[in-house]
């Protein structure tokens, strides 16, 4: 799996969101390499990593455990953007918390889809019949779809700068859309709403005030299933306050991360 690593100290674990790669943190790099050491893969079917045979949440969390052992990596912190936070859900239940010194979840839900027992999945109405229709959209057109999902990852009624835009659409644009269609298939299909209340490491739920994807009351209820959570709310930011509010991001990402890893003395 293709990984970048960078800078020193405490390890801080990327896990990007669906359809996009470790870039996407490029505010993290400039602004925590020197405190931290960063690692940010592209997952399985995203980026520079192939999607292997049977690309899905389960293999892209087998994925992750090959290289926290490859790289000899003790209690980092893991991120999760989006998808990559289920990935991080996934990993903690097939291997365990006892080597993650944290997590913390960006704007994401326990379960995408929603049904008559779940209301707080993707858009608090995404239910199978809307997943079947995103999955044939993607297979049949993926250029289109791909374009015609990238403004609701922004704030609601915001005005995204065009640079940014730009180069999101093309990293997006890129991707195989079979390998697109079946990573979604899967994500759809987790459910890890029975998981969260074992989870006794430490947590930090940051969401997007603005999000066009998930509702306030997700992370509300994160904060409650969690046992050891707290959450923050990036008002201006929608499904991607890491890139929208970035400065607010990195402070809270490394007082989080100071708090659950200490600094050595002499850093």
């Amino acid at each position: 799996m293709f990984c970048r690593d960078i800078g020193s100290g405490p390890p801080l674990v990327f896990l990007h969101g669906w359809s996009c790669h470790g870039g996407f943190f490029g505010p993290q790099e400039a602004a925590l390499a020197n405190r931290f050491r960063l690692l940010l893969p592209d997952l399985p079917g995203h980026g520079d990593t192939p999607a292997g045979t049977n690309p899905g949440i389960p293999a892209l969390a087998d994925a992750l455990q090959d290289l926290l052992q490859e790289l000899r990596l003790e209690r980092p912190v893991l991120v999760g953007w989006s998808m990559g936070a289920m990935v991080a859900f996934e990993y903690l239940h097939r291997y365990g918390q006892q080597n993650v010194a944290g997590l913390v979840i960006e704007d994401m839900t326990a379960r995408l889809q929603t049904g008559p027992d779940w209301r707080l999945g993707l858009g608090g109405s995404f239910d199978a019949a809307q997943n079947a229709a995103v999955l044939a959209a993607m297979r049949s057109d993926w250029a289109g779809h791909s374009a015609a999902f990238l403004p609701h990852l922004f704030a609601r009624n915001s005005q995204p700068d065009a640079a940014l835009l730009q180069w999101i659409s093309g990293e997006i644009a890129r991707n195989d859309s079979r390998a697109m269609a079946a990573i979604w298939a899967s994500m759809a299909e987790q459910d890890f709403r029975a998981l969260l209340p074992q989870l006794a490491l430490p947590c930090l739920i940051i969401h997007g005030g603005e999000s066009q994807l998930y509702a306030p009351e997700v992370s509300i209820w994160l904060e409650q299933t969690l046992p050891n959570a707290r959450r923050l709310c990036l008002a201006q930011s929608g499904h991607m306050p890491h890139l929208e509010q970035p400065d607010a991001f990195n402070a809270a990402l490394a007082e989080f991360a100071i708090r659950v890893m200490p600094l050595p003395a002499n850093a």
